[in-house]
């Protein structure tokens, strides 16, 4: 998800040539867990993989809005202390490094979107105050390419493995090949979906996306035209050719019949412009005041 998220890689690729097309930091993770973690990480005892304490977390700074408070979580050094032994976890236990712990798809597919979620607004927290992800500048590139600082200089750990998060959300929607993750996988900016305190079970997933398909700007039929939100322009590929069929499985009637009328009267496909300011309450508050709210 950057103007485009998809993009980022292509117009990095061409401004820093070989510094960023090199695949060590490219995180397989269909592959075999690498052994090679430092040693003093393999000889302190594994712990139990949990995600209720980054749950918990959530819930206490999640607005009713889906916005989170940043600054409040950022004063709690206890909040911060406990996020960041969160991080240390899925940095030593992944599904890849120690299957055991995990039973079957649905639990694998908790832990990825969570993580990823975890790992994003960690990140939000690192580098706040901060107006838009796209803001974070680390390597010299990242100064020309809004968001590459975020999302591919910024290095992550999952499960003893080194990566980023672009490269990790792009192997996990690979590695789960389910669409529904679009509407899940959080990048803490305003056009993204809600971040949920969630275990992500199908039925949570089919939620998250009836919620996303119904908010008129994400999806909406106008002008003889369909208006998407550009995440389904930069991650097409994912989605089922008949997008507007897929769509109507989550829309609400009104909304159904709409998209029915477009896919009999071939509308053409137009995409909303992306909101890049990150999901903070002072961001929505903001905007209530600006309208008077």
């Amino acid at each position: 998800m950057m103007d485009g998220r998809k993009w980022i890689l292509v117009l990095t690729m061409s401004l820093a040539g070989c510094q960023t097309t090199g695949s060590k930091n490219e995180v397989p993770m269909s592959s075999e867990f690498d052994p090679s973690v430092p040693e003093s990480m393999e000889t302190v005892a594994v712990p139990e993989y949990t995600a209720e304490p980054w749950l918990e977390l959530v819930k206490k700074y999640l607005g009713d809005d889906g916005k989170v408070d940043y600054q409040a979580w950022k004063d709690s050094a206890g909040d911060m202390a406990a996020l960041d032994q969160q991080v240390n976890l899925l940095a030593r236990v992944s599904p890849l490094s120690h299957p055991g712990q995990f039973e079957g798809p649905a639990a694998i597919r908790s832990y990825w979107i969570n993580t990823y979620n975890t790992l994003v607004l960690q990140a939000v927290l690192e580098y706040w105050p901060l107006d838009s992800v796209r803001d974070v500048k680390i390597s010299f590139t990242s100064k020309l390419v809004p968001g590459k600082g975020f999302f591919y200089d910024r290095k992550v750990v999952v499960g003893g493995r080194e990566s980023n998060l672009y490269d990790l959300e792009k192997e996990v929607l690979k590695s789960q090949k389910d669409p529904r993750l679009h509407f899940a996988l959080n990048c803490a900016s305003s056009s993204c979906p809600v971040l949920r305190p969630w275990e992500w079970t199908d039925e949570q997933l089919n939620q998250a996306a009836r919620e996303f398909v119904n908010k008129p700007s994400n999806v909406k039929v106008s002008d003889e035209s369909v208006y998407l939100s550009r995440i389904f322009k930069w991650y097409r590929k994912d989605f089922p050719d008949d997008t507007y069929a897929y769509l109507q499985q989550f829309a609400e009637t009104d909304l159904r019949k709409q998209l029915q009328t477009a896919i009999d009267a071939a509308f053409p496909t137009r995409y909303f412009d992306y909101d890049w300011d990150v999901n903070d309450t002072s961001t929505s508050a903001q905007a209530q005041d600006d309208h008077g709210g």
